[in-house]
């Protein structure tokens, strides 16, 4: 959807959801990954809205996926968001895929741009992230999945800048998130990354990783 049109669609339907229900809390579609190009998405819909509207996109809660794709058209990947005017964006190395850097830069980059547009004050979910990459063999192990997951885990509810971060959440950058995944575990994506087998219905090693750290450490937030 091109950016114009999502800013009348999102006003559209934010006034619709608020007048069924005014204590809902509305949130954007999540850009696959904060860098340069999505950021240019976003900015595009940003800007649009205030410019039609008259005032600031309301949004109760942002979100944003976290994924580390290579942006080119046509490709696997991300491809480049509609609208964009180059057919390539940011070309992460597949390698790259689970590199920690690089994840926890794109999270302070859509902080950034929050605070740049004054939301900084506002909760940030990651509504969707992961290890989908098959095609990089290192990856097709429980444990590499499990110490990606687990430091990732860390990090949401360590990390802490009060120049970026959520005042009413200590600071954190990042408030709610969401691993991908549950339980596609149909062989088109990697098969070492769902925490429970659909078929079977068993939980599997990453499952009980993943049960493992709600039950020593959720409880303390």
């Amino acid at each position: 959807m091109l950016p114009e049109v999502y800013a009348v669609a999102y006003h559209e339907l934010y006034h619709l959801i608020k007048g069924a229900d005014p204590t809902a809390k509305v949130a954007i579609g999540g850009v696959i990954q904060a860098t340069p190009a999505r950021l240019w998405y976003l900015s595009k819909v940003w800007d649009t809205y205030k410019s039609w509207y008259g005032t600031d996109m309301p949004v109760d809660v942002w979100n944003v996926h976290n994924f580390i794709f290579k942006e080119r058209c046509d490709d696997y990947g991300a491809d480049v968001p509609p609208g964009y005017p180059y057919c390539y964006g940011t070309i992460y190395n597949d390698n790259d895929h689970d590199n920690l850097d690089i994840f926890k830069a794109q999270i302070r980059a859509f902080r950034q741009w929050m605070k740049d547009r004054g939301q900084q004050n506002k909760p940030l979910i990651v509504s969707e992230y992961g290890i989908v990459y098959y095609h990089i063999d290192r990856l097709n192990d429980w444990n590499t999945v499990k110490t990606f997951m687990l430091a990732t885990f860390d990090y949401f509810m360590n990390e802490k800048d009060c120049s970026l971060g959520y005042p009413a959440d200590e600071c954190r950058l990042v408030q709610r998130w969401a691993w991908y995944s549950l339980d596609d575990s149909r062989g088109i994506y990697n098969d070492y990354s769902y925490l429970f087998n659909q078929t079977t219905l068993q939980i599997t090693p990453l499952g009980e990783a993943y049960a493992d750290y709600a039950r020593n450490h959720l409880d303390t937030r």
